[in-house]
């Protein structure tokens, strides 16, 4: 469409457990899916806690082309970077600190890969939770080189407290069973739907679709949220329609229940 204001709706999808399935890919029905909502003028949009950089079968799976990255600290649309935020270095030294006292590794993200500080067994595990390629290892790049956002490689949710007592200018919360995602306070996949409304100027409505912790301000942000069925409680609370699980035709069913297909 010439105008984006010709589309009904802009969606948000999540992708780990939410839009893909259990082994961190696409079925075909929801490839389908999402190209039909398109056809009927609903434009799609990744909102994920991965990097961009990452994103590219999906994208090119399912014809999305816009991204809200990083959980809101990195943009994509069409190929192009629309907004992004720097990590300050002095808060990163600080986290850096925090984190070499608990014994737990830290994942950095720029505009091209990701990196740890150390290559942990615990480290290891966090990567292969999502099927990702192991990261380089490198305890000094963050010096010469942007970090738009952060891991905290660990299985323990306490330890969102103490990281956001440590480091206060920073925002800190559990998206899988091991890490913690980073990002500056003021910061989050909420703040990237409402960039990327103010960049298109579209006036129309927005829907969500999620199951973690970093879907709570992505689902405060839109006028219509849905949880998957394999969703933290939290994000049920807050949503207008509770789906199945993504492994049990949770998007499709969601389509179904908005009239979206």
């Amino acid at each position: 469409m010439e105008n984006i204001n010709d589309y009904k709706a802009l969606a948000f999808f999540d992708l780990d457990g939410t839009l893909l399935n259990a082994q961190s890919q696409l079925d075909q029905e929801v490839i389908d899916g999402v190209h039909r909502i398109r056809e009927n003028g609903i434009l799609p949009f990744i909102a994920t806690g991965r990097g961009h950089f990452e994103l590219d079968a999906i994208m090119e799976q399912t014809g999305i082309t816009g991204a809200v990255a990083m959980n809101g600290q990195y943009i994509v649309l069409d190929g192009k970077t629309i907004y992004k935020e720097e990590i300050p270095t002095s808060s990163v030294k600080k986290l850096l600190q925090a984190s070499e006292t608990q014994r737990e590794a830290l994942s950095f993200y720029d505009s091209h890969g990701y990196w740890v500080n150390a290559l942990t067994d615990f480290a290891k595990k966090a990567y292969a939770y999502t099927h990702m390629p192991m990261p380089e290892v490198d305890a000094t790049r963050y010096l010469s080189q942007e970090v738009n956002m952060l891991l905290v490689l660990t299985n323990q949710l306490s330890q969102v407290d103490y990281y956001k007592e440590a480091v206060p200018e920073l925002n800190f919360f559990m998206n899988s069973p091991s890490s913690i995602d980073v990002t500056n306070r003021t910061t989050n996949k909420g703040t990237g739907l409402l960039h990327v409304k103010d960049v298109l100027g579209f006036e129309g409505d927005t829907f969500a679709f999620g199951d973690g912790r970093n879907d709570l301000d992505l689902f405060k942000a839109a006028d219509y949220r849905t949880a998957m069925g394999n969703s933290v409680s939290e994000l049920k609370e807050l949503a207008d329609f509770i789906s199945t699980e993504n492994t049990n035709h949770g998007i499709i069913n969601a389509f179904k229940h908005w009239d979206l297909m």
